[in-house]
């Protein structure tokens, strides 16, 4: 064997034993000396520039950067750019598959542009979420993003002065921050005029917020909705935006006894719960009862009778929370999506075409 290939050889197990002796974790220092390159060349490497380095000696940095196991150290990366690539997102329930698909859209349109994005749980509880913040602007992300649990008047007490916020499900502007959502209020009015098209009279709502009144936009859609017709406003039963909600807030309409011929529904999971609490009582859908949700998740597609809904763009959604987040000073304070009706059969619909 060449002498030169036998030092070379020598010098680089003696480096790797040099280094499990010290039982760290590698540096770009110990790249470089395995390498035998400067630690400028490890930086360029991993940081694709500023200067370009010869394939041939950067499949050699990556080689050695295999060897010792050696990850960038990502925060001296933010110290230097002032950016961490970051993203921090405050999850309420991962259950719903409406925030399973925003959170899918926006984790793919971060990685694609070279970002992370760290989840963290709040389960609904205000103090969980504010803990959940702390935690993330302590791993100095970029911004945050939340659909908060706290009502519209108790976000201003959100701490933002340490980075950017952005709202999801927010409907009206919140000083220094960013705010994405459908437009609740168009949507409602869509899905309540296509059961009024239908000839239903007697309609009533399954709403996750009915406590918050007139604050919310689901509520404003429903009364407008009636505004613009002649018929008589119908019931509002809160029902907690769950699978259990709508069952039990459905089995409460039937059991007061009013005269109903549809149901608007403001989440599939409420609306999935209602459809139990109808076959139960061997209530015909949509005979005797029509029935339009809202959210238009992968589920919607799947019931017995398969749900007309209002649907929501979460790609869209996604894709707008994360320009928000990154391009804050070039993207509107208040972003409001359009949702598309798609008839099924649970109003009586056969077709399943988009109406924009």
């Amino acid at each position: 064997m060449d002498k030169e290939v036998i030092f070379h050889t020598y010098r680089e197990n003696a480096d790797m034993d040099t280094f499990r002796n010290k039982r760290e974790r590698a540096t770009r220092a110990d790249v470089a000396r395995l390498a035998n390159v400067s630690t400028a060349v490890v930086s360029y490497v991993f940081n694709n520039g500023p200067r370009n380095v010869a394939p041939e000696t950067a499949e050699r940095v990556r080689d050695a950067a295999q060897k010792l196991n050696y990850r960038p150290n990502s925060m001296a990366k933010a110290l230097r750019t002032g950016s961490s690539k970051t993203i921090g997102i405050i999850v309420p329930d991962l259950s719903n598959p409406f925030f399973s698909d925003v959170y899918n859209a926006l984790e793919n349109i971060a990685t694609s542009r070279g970002y992370s994005a760290m989840f963290v749980a709040s389960h609904q509880n205000p103090e969980r979420e504010m803990d959940g913040v702390s935690k993330l602007i302590a791993r100095d992300v970029d911004a945050i993003l939340i659909a908060s649990a706290q009502p519209t008047s108790a976000l201003a007490s959100v701490p933002r002065k340490e980075c950017p916020f952005v709202f999801l499900d927010q409907t009206q502007a919140i000083p220094g921050a960013k705010c994405v959502s459908t437009d609740f209020r168009a949507a409602v009015q869509t899905a309540v005029q296509h059961l009024i098209d239908h000839g239903r009279t007697n309609i009533a709502m399954l709403s996750g917020k009915a406590d918050e009144g007139l604050g919310d936009k689901r509520i404003q859609g429903w009364y407008q909705a009636f505004d613009n017709s002649t018929l008589p406003i119908g019931p509002i039963k809160q029902a907690h935006f769950t699978r259990a909600g709508g069952y039990e807030a459905m089995m409460a309409l039937l059991n007061s006894g009013k005269q109903l011929d549809a149901i608007f529904v403001d989440s599939d999971l409420e609306a999935i719960g209602a459809l139990r609490a109808l076959h139960e009582r061997q209530v015909r859908v949509p005979e005797d009862i029509a029935i339009v949700s809202f959210d238009g998740t992968i589920d919607s597609q799947y019931t017995w009778p398969s749900l007309t809904v209002v649907q929501q763009n979460a790609q869209t959604i996604g894709t707008c929370l994360f320009h928000a987040a990154i391009d804050s000073e070039n993207t509107p304070d208040l972003q409001l999506v359009r949702a598309s009706l798609i008839p099924r059969e649970s109003c009586g619909c056969l077709t399943s075409t988009v109406y924009a």
